[in-house]
C-alpha cells in the first residue's frame, strides 16, 4: 500500500512538473531534466508494481486452486471415514453375534462335559459292582466247570462239542425234547430153547444234561464279559 501511494504521489508530481513546464514561460533545463528523470522512475516503479500485482494474483489463483483441491480431498476423506465407520459398526455387530454364538456353544459344551463326567462316575461305580459280580460268578463257576470237566468222559465231550457252542434256547429245546416221554421198551418172552434178547443200554454220551449246563454257564460268562467290555470302553 505504501508503494502504491508513493507511485501515485510520483505520478502526480510528474504531471505537475509537465504542467509547469508547459505553462511556464521560463523553465530551466535542469528542472526539466529532473522532472523527466522522476517521470521515468515513476514509470519504472509502476511497471514493477504491475508485475508484483500479477505475481500476487497468480499466487492467489494458485492458493484458490489448492483450496479447491483440499476441499475435494476433504470430501473424499469424509466419505472414506463414513464408509469405514459403517464397516466398523457392521464388523462389530458381526463380532458380537459370533461372540454370543461361541458363548452359547461353550455353555452347551460345559453342560455336556458335566453330564459326561456324571455318566463316567456312574459307569465307574457300576464297573466296580460289575467287577465284584463277575468275580463272584467266576468263583462260583470255577468249581462247577472243574466238576463238569471231571465228570464228562472224553467220548461224550467229543460227541457234544457242537452242542457246547450253541445258545441257551437251543440247548433248552434239546433238553425239552429229550425230557419228553419215550416209548417203553418191552421184551417178549423168548420161546423155550432160545436165549432171551437183552436190550442194549443207551450210551451215557447221548444224555446232554451236563453239556447243557456248561453251555448255559458259558453263555452267561460271555454275556458278562461283553457287557464289561462295553462299560470299560465307555
Amino acid at each position: 500500500m505504501n508503494r502504491r501511494k508513493r507511485v501515485h504521489t510520483a505520478a502526480m508530481m510528474g504531471v505537475l512538473c509537465l504542467a509547469t513546464l508547459t505553462t511556464g514561460a521560463c523553465v530551466s533545463q535542469s528542472t526539466y531534466e529532473t522532472a523527466a528523470a522522476d517521470l521515468d522512475a515513476t514509470k519504472s516503479e509502476l511497471q514493477n508494481a504491475r508485475a508484483e500485482t500479477q505475481t500476487l494474483a497468480q499466487q492467489v489463483t494458485d492458493l484458490q486452486q489448492r483450496k479447491s483441491d483440499l476441499s475435494k480431498q476433504m470430501v473424499v476423506a469424509s466419505t472414506t471415514l463414513d464408509q469405514a465407520t459403517k464397516e466398523m459398526k457392521a464388523e462389530r455387530a458381526a463380532s458380537q453375534k459370533r461372540l454370543g454364538n461361541l458363548t452359547r456353544t461353550v455353555k452347551h459344551l460345559i453342560t455336556e462335559q458335566k453330564s459326561l463326567r456324571d455318566e463316567f462316575k456312574r459307569a465307574t461305580k457300576q464297573r466296580a459292582s460289575l467287577q465284584s459280580a463277575v468275580d463272584n460268578y467266576a468263583s462260583q463257576l470255577g468249581p462247577v466247570d472243574e466238576l463238569t470237566a471231571s465228570s464228562t468222559p472224553p467220548s461224550a465231550m467229543t460227541a457234544n462239542q457242537p452242542v457246547n457252542s450253541a445258545l441257551v434256547p437251543l440247548a433248552q429245546a434239546q433238553v425239552q425234547n429229550e425230557a419228553a416221554p419215550k416209548p417203553a421198551v418191552t421184551t417178549t418172552a423168548a420161546p423155550v430153547g432160545q436165549p432171551a434178547i437183552i436190550p442194549k443200554p443207551q450210551p451215557a454220551g447221548n444224555q446232554p444234561t451236563e453239556p447243557v449246563e456248561e453251555d448255559w454257564l458259558t453263555f452267561f460268562k460271555n454275556w458278562i464279559s461283553s457287557f464289561w467290555a462295553s462299560v470299560a470302553f465307555f
